[in-house]
């Protein structure tokens, strides 16, 4: 019987040969592939470029237009001294301020040297104008103040001029009392010009820059990254053809050198187990024709052999499972009316077939496997096994779980009876579960894979970067102009960002792997909580939020690795800083509290490693970290601990740490959660649920086990 089953696969093996071959379905014409690689590149530094130089733009429009508003308010401050001078020369002559004359003339030659002035006038102590330039100036009681630059410069709105910078000096008598001020000031529309003069010349200095640089990025993603790639995938296209002696051309970067030689050797492997499998057709294909012709063989005999069909005929018949007898030859002999409807054969198919052949005629999966158990039941020992097959009548998967036994005939000759009893549904429903939990460890496997992965491949190439940007910024014998270091800053900045992700992600990989190394010592908690709080103190400060400490005083030790527990309550505690809005308030506690001893958290001497519940309490140190922030849904309180999981629509993601409602890499709080665990703690969120708008806020507890528990 089991040279039959061989017979079968043999024959797939054959229309599986015959099949021509053809072009892998992956693969991607290179149309797409210049689509999905080249225009992202190009479309990526176009964005990046232009938000560099608009940035840049920015900060230099801004600082030229303080700088050329602070030269014209120093000039002022020297017009007004001089002229202060002149004026309390006279004054303490003993001759009144409204009686001096040429102060006017004075006036109009400072407006007169200097364009950008204004005006220039002499006011009394009440503020009343007595000496002033030609032309139009704010009287006292037309203007609207603003606000100050410093003690003497203040901002003004005048319904004239608008808005304008106006310095005063005070005008003192020989009594030192203060008897007028001199005024000069200057409107915001002569800077506003100005600096529309000088973006025009930056701008078009940068858009020169901007057109040079995007220009090689074009010339590199082209030669250097699609053209290598799309000669890659001819190679690849031709050996899925069956063109194996395709060779790679040359490549110039050593990663892509590197994957033309893979795919140099893919091919001659590939080449290699062609041939061998044609050889292996051939003996195949004649051990096959002397298997069936020793199958036939058996067959003949078989049908010689018979045995009374009406033994136990009735009782059979009346039974609700389904029961199949077999003689020494194991061929059927009987079959009763329940393995009619449960085959979905009639009778006479069943009866006088091979046991095997009949197993084949219902595709049933696991021929193979029934031979040997039905080997078993022959040499004496009875048996439990499942039946799985297809039955045509109703076209449905059917699975039927089968007890042999053997017994002895009239003859003395040993038979073997099946009966078969129909578990379709509940296999059904038990599948669905095994199916479920599988895919869930396949998705966990995944991202396990992807994690060590991604942290591996990006951890070489950022540590050179970051050594680069470090030398630029420090050790070169001619320093880098203000530009260059501004950009050079950027990426120092986004180096570090990447190097924090990819940590996380090491993090999460030796949290998955169980090879983390802990150093535990005994601590104060509270210790732990003020050294998290001082990492977060500027991010605190930034958002402007308001962070309440509420330690407990005389708690017991915890032990515990400082560093990664430090790590654990920093995450937790940005976590609260990132969903919690400005002005908000944060609120740390750390109490001592007792409750049962939990077995999956805990080793002893129950069953299977677990300790033995009792109505004593054990104490635990928690540290809570209330927020007054968005809150979090109750379907989602257990999903935040999950690698990758951020709360909200993934497409308002962005990297800021500390911004209202950012989104990160979604690691945060799993290696929070890994640590905790990995100490004995549990780490668990409560929230009245998620509301951007009534802010409900949320809080999660740490509980750590004592250092010295309760006796």
């Amino acid at each position: 019987m089991n040279l039959a089953v061989y017979r079968v696969q043999n024959e797939s093996l054959y229309n599986l040969r015959s099949l021509p071959h053809q072009s892998a379905p992956w693969r991607l014409s290179e149309q797409t592939m210049k689509n999905s690689l080249e225009r992202r590149i190009l479309l990526f530094s176009f964005l990046a470029l232009t938000l560099t130089l608009a940035v840049n733009t920015g900060f230099n429009v801004d600082s030229f237009r303080r700088s050329y508003r602070d030269g014209i308010l120093q000039r002022a401050q020297t017009f007004a001294t001089a002229l202060k001078d002149q004026v309390e020369s006279v004054v303490n002559l003993g001759l009144p301020l409204n009686e001096i004359d040429g102060v006017s003339k004075h006036c109009q030659q400072v407006v007169k040297n200097d364009p950008e002035i204004s005006y220039c006038l002499v006011e009394n102590a009440s503020g009343v104008v007595l000496y002033h330039n030609d032309g139009v100036y704010p009287e006292t009681s037309s203007v609207k103040f603003l606000g100050t630059l410093s003690p003497d410069v203040s901002i003004l709105e005048s319904s004239i001029i608008g808005k304008i910078y106006d310095f005063a000096i005070p005008i003192y008598d020989f009594n030192d009392n203060v008897t007028g001020r001199v005024r000069i000031g200057f409107s915001n529309a002569v800077l506003h010009q100005l600096v529309l003069n000088h973006l025009a010349s930056t701008v078009l200095v940068l858009a020169i820059a901007f057109i040079v640089v995007f220009s090689i990025i074009v010339l590199f993603s082209r030669y250097d990254l699609v053209l290598p790639i799309r000669r890659l995938c001819e190679m690849a296209s031709e050996v899925a053809s069956g063109k194996f002696d395709a060779k790679v051309p040359e490549q110039r970067t050593r990663e892509l050198a590197m994957l033309g030689d893979t795919l140099n050797n893919m091919a001659v492997s590939l080449q290699e187990r062609d041939e061998q499998i044609g050889r292996n057709y051939q003996e195949l294909e004649q051990t096959n024709l002397e298997l069936q012709i020793s199958y036939e063989n058996l067959e003949s005999l078989s049908s010689e052999l018979g045995r009374s069909r009406e033994m136990y005929r009735s009782l059979l018949d009346d039974a609700s499972d389904a029961i199949l007898v077999c003689n020494d030859e194991d061929n059927l002999v009987l079959a009763n009316k329940a393995a009619e409807c449960f085959f979905g054969l009639p009778r006479d198919r069943m009866e006088g077939r091979n046991y095997f052949s009949f197993l084949e005629v219902i595709n049933c999966r696991d021929v193979e496997l029934q031979f040997e158990r039905h080997q078993e039941v022959v040499a004496g020992r009875s048996g439990t096994t499942e039946i799985r097959f297809w039955r045509s009548m109703d076209r449905h998967s059917v699975l039927g779980r089968a007890t042999s036994t053997a017994i002895v005939g009239k003859n003395g000759k040993k038979l073997v009876q099946i009966v078969v009893r129909d578990v379709t549904k509940e296999e059904a429903v038990r599948q669905g579960l095994e199916k479920t939990a599988s895919e869930m460890a396949r998705l966990s496997q995944m991202k396990n894979s992807f994690l060590g992965l991604a942290s591996h491949e990006l951890k070489t190439p950022l540590t050179i970067i970051m050594g680069y940007v470090e030398l630029l910024q420090s050790e070169r014998d001619i320093p880098l102009d203000e530009d260059a270091l501004e950009l050079v800053h950027h990426i120092s900045k986004a180096s570090d960002r990447l190097s924090e992700i990819i940590r996380d992600m090491v993090d999460v990989s030796l949290l998955d792997g169980n090879t983390v190394e802990l150093v535990s010592q005994e601590v104060d908690v509270n210790a732990l909580v003020q050294r998290a709080v001082d990492r977060s103190e500027g991010f605190i400060r930034q958002r402007e939020q308001i962070l309440t400490l509420d330690l407990g005083k005389d708690l017991p030790l915890v032990r515990c690795d400082v560093d990664r527990m430090v790590q654990s309550l920093s995450n937790i505690l940005g976590n609260a800083i990132k969903f919690t809005p400005d002005q908000g308030t944060i609120t740390v506690r750390t109490r001592l509290v007792e409750r049962p001893r939990t077995p999956e958290k805990f080793s002893s001497d129950g069953v299977d490693g677990t300790c033995s519940l009792s109505a004593d309490q054990t104490p635990y140190i928690e540290v809570s970290v209330a927020d007054t922030g968005i809150g979090i849904a109750e379907s989602e309180q257990e999903a935040v601990f999950e690698k990758f999981y951020e709360i909200g629509d993934v497409e308002e993601h962005f990297t800021e740490k500390t911004a209202f409602k950012g989104r990160g890499a979604g690691l945060g709080l799993s290696i929070a959660k890994g640590i905790v665990d990995l100490h004995g703690g549990v780490l668990w969120v409560e929230s009245p649920g998620f509301d951007p708008e009534k802010l409900p806020g949320s809080t999660f507890y740490v509980l750590l086990p004592t250092a010295t528990p309760k006796v």
